[in-house]
């Protein structure tokens, strides 16, 4: 259950932005209320993200094939219909934001314009930076990962067009792109394989919760590359958003066992995908591959590390090769900040992540591990008073789908319109004036009724 409120922004008395500049803004919330058994949860109706991506997506593809929908979707679509002036069925690309998250105010149009440049993108992010990076010692540790993980990782892979992680908190998907002649439509993010695959509840081996419960936004880019391998998924830098990132250990360790886990099984899925672009070392489908070796091997590499720097420092002559080799690997980051970062600062940064390797590749993979049958989203976003819960199955039972009505637009709206008829002629007759709609008839209980 749920339920659809539609209107325009209030920007509010308080605000900071002067009158003349005050756009009208559409929107829509859509708020999952859930069963009346849920009432008194600390979060009732909540599913997930997934859950609510479902729904949109569910609701995009009936619209653009015209299939039978459910009255919450009919009233979304009369809900957008109204507040826009335009029919749901002409948008063509879909932003994904977090609610923590602070959208710089030119990036929409970058990734808009790459959008509208490349019809073959089908899907593209921005860079995410730290809002609270001096918050403790735990956010100052992940401020260069993420450069690093935006710059040097999406930075390479959006070269072979298959970025293969756009993050949940900040993203662009298509819905439709133009095929041949004009009016002729492909659905991207509305097919019906992305959303039928996106929609599974039955999970039932390790390899598929850790797909579905995890990490939802790694497994529709996953999805996406796989339906479409043809089309590109990219990074585009000028789009900029700033997040709040755990500020406590526990938290950070919690989150990461999470990405881990899901990174590996999502690269799992990707890895068997032969169409991406390129061919053998120079393919998607071999960088994957490397991806995959990597994020494995990533405790191994920091003990051999350890192990390279301790011997070097005990036996005489120290081995000079081996750590000259070291030095270069972990100072070519530090080009990067030069060629990218424009920002002194960030090389502070870089030297505060190099001492907390140990943590990034040895402590957080170790654990993520150790903990693979472990499909709860821990501490990350707990709420006050509720106990730690598995993702997605929170609420186990039976589906009972003879309580949903399922019917096209055109069928909705000739109900709604024969509903509305009848009780205004109604009224017209006990009033004394009644005006028959044109082209309206009327059963002879009806005219006998109201004499």
């Amino acid at each position: 259950m749920a339920k659809v409120y539609c209107g325009f922004y209030d920007y509010g008395a308080k605000s900071q932005i002067p009158l003349d500049k005050q756009q009208r803004v559409p929107m829509m919330v859509v708020v999952k209320c859930g069963t009346p058994d849920e009432a008194t949860s600390s979060k009732p109706g909540n599913r997930g993200k997934r859950d609510s991506q479902i729904i949109l997506m569910s609701f995009l593809q009936k619209i653009m094939f015209d299939e039978r929908m459910t009255e919450l979707e009919y009233e979304m679509f009369n809900g957008l219909w109204k507040v826009t002036g335009i029919s749901p069925d002409y948008y063509e690309i879909m932003l994904m934001v977090d609610a923590d998250t602070k959208v710089f105010p030119d990036s929409l149009t970058h990734m808009v314009s790459a959008m509208v440049k490349d019809p073959e993108i089908m899907g593209l992010c921005g860079e995410t930076k730290i809002a609270n990076k001096r918050d403790s010692w735990v956010t100052a540790i992940q401020v260069f990962e993420y450069f690093v993980s935006h710059h040097l990782a999406k930075a390479f892979e959006s070269v072979f067009g298959g970025v293969t992680c756009l993050p949940g908190c900040f993203c662009m998907y298509r819905i439709k792109a133009p095929k041949g002649g004009q009016n002729y439509w492909v659905p991207i993010l509305a097919n019906p394989d992305v959303v039928e695959h996106y929609s599974e509840n039955v999970v039932e081996t390790l390899h598929e919760k850790n797909l579905y419960l995890l990490g939802e936004d790694r497994y529709l880019t996953t999805l996406m590359l796989r339906t479409f391998p043809k089309r590109k998924q990219v990074f585009v830098p000028q789009a900029v958003c700033k997040t709040t990132v755990p500020d406590k250990f526990m938290v950070l360790l919690s989150q990461r066992r999470r990405w881990i886990n899901s990174t590996i099984h999502n690269l799992m899925e990707l890895v068997l995908v032969r169409d991406l672009c390129g061919t053998f070392c120079f393919s998607m489908q071999f960088v994957v591959a490397i991806e995959l070796m990597g994020t494995l091997v990533l405790p191994a590499a920091i003990a051999f590390t350890f192990y390279v720097v301790i011997t070097s420092i005990i036996n005489q002559p120290p081995q000079i090769i081996p750590l000259v080799l070291l030095g270069l690997i972990l100072g070519l980051p530090g080009v990067l900040v030069v060629v990218t970062a424009h920002s002194p600062s960030y090389i502070i940064w870089m030297l505060i992540y190099l001492l907390s390797l140990p943590i990034w590749n040895f402590v957080l993979p170790t654990y993520a591990f150790w903990k693979f049958d472990d499909f709860s989203w821990g501490d990350t976003r707990k709420t006050a008073g509720e106990k730690t819960k598995k993702a997605g199955l929170e609420y186990e039972g039976e589906f009972d789908s003879s309580k949903i009505t399922m019917k096209r637009w055109a069928e909705f709206e000739r109900e709604k319109r024969t509903r509305s008829t009848y009780w205004g002629s109604r009224d017209n007759v006990q009033s004394g004036s009644w005006i028959p709609s044109p082209g309206h008839t009327y059963d002879d209980n009806y005219y006998s009724d109201n004499q």
